[in-house]
């Protein structure tokens, strides 16, 4: 560890800016002179040819690295880099001011460098990289800040293997019938291919996606967040279209656009298709900075890509998570979901989510359910049966056939909740009758859905009812304690 003490966090500011600054202006004159020394002769092309060496000399100044360790330089590269620390100070188990004492600088600077409020300098990457429980290799360092990247604004963790995910769900539909975890039903391309296109059927589109209450949900949360940088994160966004629509609005009610859109989900068809959408909507030159992370959304909290402040202002971000289109019925155990995996979340993030209302009370009988819920009296959509169905007539090569029916699930984690288990019955050349539990639609009670989620700090600042005969409900939830009661 080094003894002495650092400059605080305002040294490390001040690094990269000349730089970039002389950079483009020496490009600047470089294209000038090219087009002025066009056909003037010998002399034009030898100042030329200097300017390029001391352009290159710049560059290589303030990229230059320590010990083959690159420095991070530019907004984009300090943004890598501050995502990466904090993922490896999380990791490694730290708190901000063990960091700090152990680099031999302030807590203010470590903070300021992982909330992205100024880049890193070279003493304080140095002292950071002689902390052995950070493991900072230079390797790391330089897959997070190496220029020339291209633009890619895609993360993908390291070890996730779609192909092998894949092989996993062939293996369970050769077997005896078993319950198909529900990630399954997006993951590859055909599959995603049936989803939008049921999620773009017109009654679907008129019932649901046209009545959606974005415009009313944006007001709140510029209401309560009081114009803060948005990190708005879309969890299982699908083809994206409500999530853009709520981006939207928020977007016509900022007076200083800082919003930062991350597409987070487990298939790779939809969030590419997701991410198309967003930019054929927002439009290329959009101020909204948009990227993707591939990932399982019951991980949440190992992606600091989704987790971390990444604001430049000096103000932190006000997250705002999205599960809408009924994400939430997508986790086969909400309570360890919101106990867990929103644990990193602070007092003002928000969530938006909707659900479908149960018809009946939540004291209603098994028979009573029976007798008022839609989904148990009939007949099994279409173009839900070609979506869910998609995995079976590609993963069963001696197909037959395949029958679907819901049935009622009463044992769920939420009180008041029950749900609707899709099941496959299936019938090949090989194999006896299989069943296979495909999906899962679920129905809440809003007050005892209410009441297990304020449990986690989540409190409900409207609830909107909408879709046909007010089926659905949109709620936008605010976490303001951080302690909560289990």
């Amino acid at each position: 560890m080094l003894a002495t003490q650092s400059p605080d966090a305002e040294g490390d500011a001040t690094d990269a800016a000349p730089f970039q600054e002389l950079k483009r202006n020496l490009t600047a004159a470089l294209q000038l002179s090219m087009q002025l020394g066009e056909g003037r002769g010998k002399q034009w092309e030898t100042h030329a040819r200097q300017l390029r060496k001391f352009i290159e000399f710049v560059d290589e100044e303030h990229t230059a690295s320590i010990d083959g360790c690159l420095i991070p330089i530019g907004a984009e590269q300090a943004s890598r880099f501050a995502q990466l620390l904090l993922a490896k100070r999380q990791a490694a188990h730290l708190t901000l001011t063990q960091v700090a004492k152990l680099a031999g600088v302030s807590a203010r600077t470590i903070s300021n460098i992982e909330q992205n409020r100024h880049s890193v300098s070279r003493e304080t990457l140095q002292r950071l990289r002689e902390i052995p429980q950070l493991d900072l290799q230079p390797g790391d360092v330089a897959k997070a800040v190496a220029e020339g990247d291209g633009g890619y604004n895609c993360h993908i963790p390291p070890g996730y293997d779609t192909l092998e995910m894949v092989k996993d769900l062939e293996a369970l539909l050769s077997g005896p019938g078993c319950h198909i975890e529900q990630t399954n039903a997006y993951l590859e391309h055909r599959s995603a291919m049936a989803y939008v296109a049921s999620s773009q059927n017109p009654t679907y589109v008129a019932q649901f996606r046209e009545a959606y209450p974005s415009k009313s949900i944006a007001n709140k949360i510029i209401a309560e967040s009081g114009q803060r940088p948005l990190k708005v994160i879309a969890l299982g966004p699908g083809d994206g279209h409500l999530e853009v629509r709520l981006l939207q609005h928020l977007l016509g009610k900022m007076r200083e656009t800082e919003i930062k859109f991350v597409l987070f989900d487990i298939s790779q068809p939809l969030l590419t298709t997701a991410y198309q959408y967003t930019l054929d909507t927002l439009g290329a030159r959009s101020a909204v900075e948009t990227v993707m992370v591939q990932g399982n959304f019951h991980n949440l909290a190992q992606y600091p890509q989704v987790t971390g402040n990444t604001s430049k202002s000096i103000n932190k971000q006000t997250r705002v998570y999205l599960m809408m289109g009924n994400t939430i019925a997508n986790l086969d155990n909400e309570v360890r979901f919101f106990l867990h995996n929103f644990s990193h979340c602070k007092t003002g993030d928000f969530l938006v989510l909707d659900f479908g209302q149960r018809k009946s009370p939540s004291s209603a009988t098994e028979a009573e359910i029976r007798r008022s819920d839609p989904g148990l009296n009939s007949p099994f959509k279409v173009a839900t049966e070609e979506w869910l169905s998609t995995p079976l007539r590609l993963h069963c090569p001696d197909l037959i056939s395949y029958d679907f029916s819901l049935e009622l699930e009463m044992q769920c984690p939420i009180p008041g909740s029950y749900m609707l288990d899709a099941i496959a019955t299936v019938r090949t050349k090989t194999h006896a009758e299989r069943r296979f539990s495909m999906f899962r639609f679920k129905r809440y009670d809003e007050e005892l859905l209410l009441r297990t989620l304020a449990r986690f700090g989540w409190h409900c600042v409207t609830s909107i009812a909408f879709g046909a005969e007010k089926s659905v409900v949109a709620l936008l939830l605010v976490k303001r304690e951080i302690s909560t009661k289990h």
